[in-house]
């Protein structure tokens, strides 16, 4: 049934409860990362658990966003949002109990749904607020997500530094659950009307209806493709360069630096050329840089090739986000970016799986020449549904 719900378009900022919220998720769904080879030695996990772990936290978003996602048109999002943040803090209780293959997955899926449920509930809430800048909008939360991205691990490192894997672990879970309450209380007003002729559907697959819809899909799996394998195996493959503890968490500080200051001009570009536009310019260095990881060696110049990937994929991610804002109408907003995510996430879990696999039989170059070629066949596909 078709919803006719009117969504007001006074421009609004964006606000810093829903960014903060979206760092702490990020951090605590990448900690663990950085302590699994700690993990490994403390309990015996092979390299090959890396994998299902990783997959998990992928599966349990992807549910989570298909099946829930969409209640955030239907008056839930601040709700959604809030116990995303909950979600996380327990989960990361979960890792530091957990000794055992089946306890990581079962945290990693937890920590997983806490995402499912935190963004989508604020990026329509974002989107809502200001439909003519939602490029910009998605821009800053996809900053603060990055910056969660390279805070979580840096910390969770640093704190291996002092302490136990474990300890490293409550401590991140304390800081999370602080981090709730004050965002709990600044999250921005749902700014959809109450004037509904018919509720939207509880799932947002018929929005699959459309072909534009379908490209914009795609796009956020083709920039998913490297999320995945990133997440099964780049803890793993800096260890075998020959990185230290420090290094393999700083890494990810130092790609999220130039995230940080690219991901909101990216979103103000969507807003002006479109999301394709934007996707394009950043998937041509973000593929050139995921070749580059197949021959080389040294763990400073793979760092050093991270920052010039973080451009690209900071245009790719926000291009395809805005994409999709832009072919949905805002008061499906939640079902629309919950669809993608969702379709995104499937893919990831999917290539963490074959990830950890490939990388352990045929090293870095066969996974990154063929993430990279998986990543431009999706997007030939999507451009041509966007464009028609």
């Amino acid at each position: 049934m078709r919803t006719t719900a009117r969504v007001r378009t006074r421009s609004a900022p964006v606000g810093w409860a829903p960014l903060t919220g979206m760092t702490a998720v990020a951090a605590g769904g990448l900690a663990i990362f950085p302590l699994f080879p700690a993990l490994q030695v403390e309990h015996g996990l092979p390299t090959a658990a890396l994998g299902p772990v990783a997959a998990a936290g992928f599966l349990a978003a992807m549910a989570v966003e298909l099946l829930v996602g969409p209640q955030a048109d239907r008056g839930h999002a601040r709700r959604m949002a809030v116990a995303g943040l909950a979600v996380v803090a327990v989960s990361l209780g979960w890792f530091a109990l957990a000794s055992t293959t089946w306890g990581f997955v079962g945290a990693r899926a937890l920590a997983g749904a806490g995402a499912g449920l935190y963004l989508p509930a604020v990026s329509a809430l974002l989107i809502r607020r200001d439909p003519e800048r939602s490029g910009e909008s998605l821009g800053k939360l996809s900053t603060a997500d990055l910056g969660g991205i390279a805070a979580g691990p840096l910390v969770a490192s640093l704190l291996l530094e002092f302490a136990s894997a474990d300890a490293a672990l409550w401590a991140m879970a304390v800081i999370t659950a602080v981090v709730a309450v004050p965002v709990a209380l600044g999250l921005p007003a749902d700014r959809l009307d109450a004037a509904v002729a018919g509720a939207p559907p509880r799932l947002s697959l018929d929005l699959l209806g459309s072909r534009r819809v379908v490209g914009a899909v795609l796009l956020t799996v083709a920039v998913m493709v490297p999320v995945g394998a990133y997440d099964a195996i780049w803890p793993r493959y800096m260890k075998d360069l020959g990185a230290s503890d420090l290094l393999v968490g700083a890494s990810y500080t130092i790609f999220a630096i130039p995230f940080l200051f690219v991901a909101t001009p990216a979103g103000r570009l969507a807003d002006r050329i479109g999301g394709l536009g934007t996707f394009l310019r950043g998937l041509a260095i973000l593929t050139l840089s995921i070749a580059a990881y197949a021959v080389l060696r040294d763990p400073w110049v793979v760092t050093g090739i991270g920052v010039v990937e973080s451009t690209g994929q900071a245009a790719a991610v926000v291009g395809a986000a805005a994409a999709t804002a832009q072919v949905v109408s805002p008061a499906r907003a939640g079902a629309g970016q919950s669809l993608a995510r969702a379709a995104g996430t499937l893919a990831a879990a999917g290539v963490a799986v074959l990830a950890a696999w490939v990388y352990q039989v045929g090293g870095p170059a066969p996974l990154f020449l063929a993430t990279a070629a998986a990543a431009l066949a999706l997007t030939a596909i999507a451009a041509r549904l966007l464009r028609g």
